[in-house]
């Protein structure tokens, strides 16, 4: 795995990776940013709603804004917490790109099939991010054990995006290899939990997602191959 983490690193500069990359994040900053405000707005009418009943808590007093602080707090950390869902549907549309690029680079022997419409990428991504979206909220009361015991928070969260980004990404790479291969079946946890990882550091969490599907297609590749 790390063989094959090192490959995608070094490719990072051909020009498929970054561009894929560039217009991945500026539509997911894009997203991120509408999410707030429309969160924001929303939650803002409610609190200012629900508090109009209490003649105690005037404008401008501190228990509204710090009702208000709170959920513009609550709302940030929500966004945050999917936006590497987000940036990585984003990253399925352009996907195909990296893909047909590590093949031409290292593997031009073998002949990929052809990606798939546009349509059927942007389904493939919505499908990610409504899946991501549930796991987490089912996994979230083990989250918050991080409130108590950041370790195991961290891991629980690390392992459950681990393994929906290896196994997302694992079915992508599989979907453009040839038909006549038998590739082995293999978990690729492993590869999504450090991918996953890279998910929670500033700057890197950009080239998460497509580090993770390149070392997946140089792994499920060279495993074939040994």
């Amino acid at each position: 795995m790390l063989k094959d983490y090192i490959l995608a690193f070094r490719q990072l500069s051909d020009r498929p990776f970054w561009k894929s990359v560039l217009w991945a994040s500026i539509l997911s900053i894009l997203t991120f940013v509408g999410i707030m405000i429309i969160g924001w707005s929303a939650c803002g009418w409610l609190f200012d709603h629900l508090l109009s009943y209490f003649d105690f808590l005037d404008e401008g007093s501190w228990m509204k804004n710090t009702f208000r602080f709170i959920v513009g707090v609550f709302i940030f950390l929500i966004g945050f917490l999917f936006f590497g869902s987000i940036h990585t549907a984003y990253m399925g549309i352009f996907i195909d790109q990296v893909i047909d690029a590590i093949q031409a680079k290292h593997y031009p022997e073998i002949s990929l099939r052809p990606a798939p419409k546009i349509h059927t990428s942007i389904i493939i991504a919505i499908r990610l991010i409504v899946l991501s979206f549930i796991i987490n909220i089912l996994a979230s009361p083990l989250f918050l054990l991080g409130w108590f015991f950041p370790p195991v928070g961290m891991a629980m969260q690390i392992l459950v995006n681990g393994y929906l980004l290896g196994k997302e990404y694992s079915v992508t790479v599989k979907t453009r290899l040839p038909k006549n291969t038998n590739y082995q079946k293999n978990s690729y946890t492993l590869y999504g939990a450090v991918g996953a990882t890279l998910w929670m550091v500033p700057i890197a969490n950009f080239f998460s997602p497509l580090l993770i599907c390149a070392s997946v297609f140089h792994g499920m590749v060279r495993k074939n191959n040994t």
